[in-house]
């Protein structure tokens, strides 16, 4: 019996028996956050602090993320069932989509794996068994939009809704409606094909088909920087003809900073994303460590950003790229 050949071939055997554990161990070390597109200037932002506390922290992080918002549903649920299936050290995951999200967050935390929400869900992350929320109030975010608005004189608004299937982002436009019909004008949520975002021409055409439509609409609000900068091309040629619409959006980016500077939107509600992404990495790192985590909501916007402090937050931008929003 040749026992060098059986040696290296024991060794071989042990060595691969043991490798699943090592990789399971590894993985294990891992925080993972899923994102939206990058290519979208909000997650973009994200990204940044999420990198940012990696870098601070010296912590082992996946960012995941779809490509980009066709089939957003689905593709955000497989990237969470692979996510669970790692088993790593936590995961920082948007309630965006509540009938196939929360049955995965309720699963990962009965698993043993820590869960931190971002973004959407706040309501009910102790009720799945998150270890916290770190995002937005969305009825406020759409809700100060709306008295800016009516500030400007908005009687007849639109909130221009491009994701159906979240449910934060009609509490958003429920709180432009609000402000609007609290002061005695009118407004409704519309739906802008979801598959459509990042098409410039689709998204111009749709809006500028909304402005003909109704002649009496003197205010729109989106719910996203991109969609916010393609509206502000459609809103300009109406303008041109002698009609006032006012515009704002939510979050921020580089061209939204720009046009609220110059007057040509007139707010920008700011979540801040850089502070989710950097918090989502901090919070779930204390938690291991420490077993501590923050005993509510952690709110990060609304920040309004309107004509007169929009200079500033610009520079912010400019000095420290994408902190503010990517463009």
């Amino acid at each position: 019996m040749n026992f060098s050949k059986l040696g290296a071939l024991t060794l071989a055997a042990i060595m691969a028996a043991a490798a699943p554990f090592a990789t399971a161990q590894a993985q294990e070390d891992v925080i993972i956050m899923l994102g939206g597109p990058s290519s979208d200037p909000f997650w973009g932002a994200v990204q940044q602090g999420f990198d940012q506390a990696t870098k601070d922290y010296g912590v082992k992080t996946q960012w995941t993320a779809p490509a980009d918002f066709n089939d957003i549903v689905p593709v955000y649920t497989k990237m969470f069932e692979a996510a669970i299936a790692r088993k790593p050290a936590a995961i920082a995951v948007g309630n965006f989509f509540p009938e196939p999200t929360e049955p995965l967050i309720k699963q990962a935390a009965a698993e043993g794996i820590p869960v931190i929400i971002i973004n959407s869900g706040g309501a009910k992350y102790q009720e799945l068994g998150a270890i916290g929320f770190i995002g937005e109030d969305s009825y406020q975010m759409g809700y100060q939009g709306g008295k800016v608005a009516v500030g400007k004189g908005v009687k007849n608004g639109l909130c221009i809704n491009q994701i159906a299937a979240n449910p934060v982002l009609e509490q958003r436009c429920q709180g432009y409606i609000d402000a609007v019909t609290e002061a005695g004008g009118k407004a409704k949520m519309v739906i802008l094909a979801s598959e459509d975002i990042g098409n410039s021409q689709k998204v111009q055409a749709a809006v500028s088909a909304m402005l003909m439509q109704d002649q009496s609409i003197d205010g729109i609000v989106t719910l996203g920087v991109a969609v916010g900068v393609d509206a502000l091309e459609s809103v300009k040629q109406v303008r041109a003809t002698g009609r006032a619409v006012d515009l704002g959006t939510m979050d921020l980016g580089n061209a939204v900073l720009e046009a609220v500077a110059a007057g040509e939107m007139s707010f920008a509600s700011d979540q801040q994303p850089f502070l989710q992404g950097y918090y989502g990495v901090m919070i779930p790192l204390m938690y291991n460590k420490y077993k501590m985590a923050p005993s509510g909501v952690i709110s990060v916007g609304p920040y309004m950003v309107t004509q007169e402090n929009a200079a500033a937050v610009l520079e912010v931008n400019k000095s420290i790229p994408g902190s503010r929003g990517a463009n």
